[in-house]
């Protein structure tokens, strides 16, 4: 069967819908504590404030001008609407309203403090003004609302008032320097029964503003409004919980969905791994068993037909756990009975040996510069012949990729069942980039919340590039099992009493010492299948 190729679009790729269900359960405690917090805050604000209320009383205008009035006839000039209310409203805030308000009221009250309590705004397109006055105590919102409305009729009244007398005076002037008989004629009468006009228009004069609606006592405060403070805070909180989250994603670049590893490298996700420390250590953990056993079985299957039967193991970063991979899955295979070649191809940081419980003394090094055989470099470790690295080489990258590092590989797909590589990471070093078209499978290991996005997309980019036959990932660091699963592993056998186990013990040396030969060569496939 042909290994899976490395595309853009996944045939399981995740929907948008998805990916962003998984981005808020990542991120679930940020959400939780903007869209709890927020309202909570609102809401103690609200408590903490002084209730206030607020008071309104209503103010007519009408459009009828003092010319019309003293002529007795409809004006010829035609009033804009929009222009009388802002008029009005600019009457309405002047200081000198605020003043006589606040000597009105008395108690100590001022012209300022009356403008910061007193508002005035139109209601809708009407003639109608709504005066405001907002308090700590109704009563005084109240009494202030109905005093300002008062003051404001009473302050129109005067200025038309001003108006009549001034034109009054006028006509009396006129009339004052007209001879003796034009003052006894028509002009003279006509002049006289236009002051008599203006004395009785003076007396009945109300203004252009007339008081509409008393302000009554409020029962209820106007602020703090505490339904309407929380649901505000609760949209803030969703607002601030969608920047949380949007600033986390673009700063933290670390992968903590599996999907979105599957998406990235556009390959299928082999295995998930659960995070152990004893299985990075070189223990044994019964889900990193039962993970690598799954491991095992599906590149069997993508193996099926094929020749090749090496394996390289590769991540994009350190820390990211392709070393534990390597070891527990040839460990997996050999105890499914296979002939396992474990190679440490890591020639800059090997961690190999320590993690498989050995010495690195003569290894892969010393055999790619010709200073040993690879029979003599291998040893065996827990039922896998394991090649470390040896000591450092100080041109790692040379040696991967020489003549002699393709025999090796030659030979060891010959003469073992299963060759793994364990590489360093191929987006940081060159050393692995040749043993790319060397093997028949690489295999990506990638870590939940270590892996970065920007070093995933560059490594597979670079495995694009290359060609390299990237058959899977797999993910490490997943979270454990329930204790209870269906597919919990079976519990392990208990520990041998003391005699047994150096029993044990030493037919287990006896049976790796007849298991090797005098020349120091494996031996044959069938007859480490038949030791498994």
């Amino acid at each position: 069967m042909p290994a899976p190729q490395m595309t853009s679009d996944h045939p399981e790729q995740t929907p948008a819908l998805k990916r962003e269900l998984a981005t808020l359960r990542r991120n679930w405690l940020i959400v939780l504590i903007c869209v709890v917090v927020a309202p909570i805050v609102a809401y103690v604000y609200s408590k903490s404030q002084t209730p206030e209320y607020t008071a309104s009383a209503s103010i007519l205008f009408t459009h009828e001008s003092v010319e019309s009035r003293i002529l007795g006839v409809e004006s010829s000039v035609v009033a804009e609407p929009a222009r009388e209310a802002a008029t009005n409203l600019k009457l309405a805030s002047l200081t000198a309203l605020s003043v006589r308000t606040a000597k009105a009221v008395g108690h100590g009250v001022t012209g300022i403090a009356v403008s910061e309590k007193v508002s005035v705004s139109p209601e809708g397109e009407s003639e109608l003004v709504s005066v405001s006055a907002t308090d700590p105590s109704p009563a005084f919102a109240t009494l202030l609302a109905n005093e300002f409305a008062k003051q404001f009729v009473a302050f129109g009244r005067e200025l038309e008032s001003a108006k009549v007398e001034r034109a009054q005076k006028l006509a009396e002037a006129q009339l004052e320097s007209l001879p003796e008989a034009e003052r006894e004629g028509a002009a003279g009468r006509t002049l006289s029964r236009r002051i008599l006009e203006l004395k009785a228009l003076s007396t009945i004069q109300t203004g252009r503003a007339e008081v509409a609606q008393r302000a009554t006592l409020p029962e209820s405060p106007s602020s703090p409004n505490t339904k309407r403070n929380v649901a505000l805070g609760l949209v803030v909180g969703v607002l601030l919980a969608i920047a949380a989250v949007f600033l986390r994603e673009q700063f933290d670049r670390r992968i903590r969905d599996p999907e979105e590893i599957e998406e990235l490298y556009g390959v299928p996700n082999l295995a998930t791994i659960p995070a152990s420390k004893s299985a990075s250590r070189g223990g044994r953990d019964p889900f990193v068993v039962e993970a690598m056993m799954m491991l095992r079985a599906n590149l069997r299957y993508i193996d099926a037909g094929r020749s090749r039967r090496s394996l390289l193991i590769t991540s994009a970063a350190p820390k990211e756990g392709k070393t534990m991979v390597a070891w527990n899955l040839s460990r997996a295979a050999a105890a499914a009975g296979e002939s396992v070649l474990l190679i440490e191809a890591d020639l800059r940081r090997p961690t190999l040996a320590q993690v498989a419980g050995t010495t690195d003394g003569v290894g892969l090094a010393m055999v790619l510069s010709g200073a040993t055989t690879p029979e003599a470099a291998i040893r065996a470790v827990g039922g896998v012949d394991l090649l470390p690295a040896g000591p450092l080489p100080p041109n790692p990258a040379e040696l991967l990729e020489g003549s002699r590092m393709t025999d090796l590989l030659e030979w060891a797909e010959e003469t073992y069942d299963r060759v793994i590589l364990d590489t360093p990471p191929a987006s940081l070093v060159a050393d692995a980039l040749p043993l790319l078209g060397m093997v028949g499978d690489v295999l990506a290991v990638a870590r939940l919340g270590v892996s970065t996005r920007d070093s995933t997309e560059e490594l597979r980019d670079r495995l694009r590039r290359l060609g390299a036959p990237l058959v899977g990932v797999v993910i490490n660091g997943a979270g454990r099992p329930s204790e209870r699963s269906y597919y919990r592993p079976a519990a392990a056998a208990p520990a041998p009493a003391p005699a047994r186990r150096a029993k044990g013990q030493a037919q287990e040396q006896a049976a790796e010492t007849a298991a090797k030969p005098s020349n120091g060569r494996p031996r044959e496939r069938g007859d480490r299948a038949a030791r498994g």
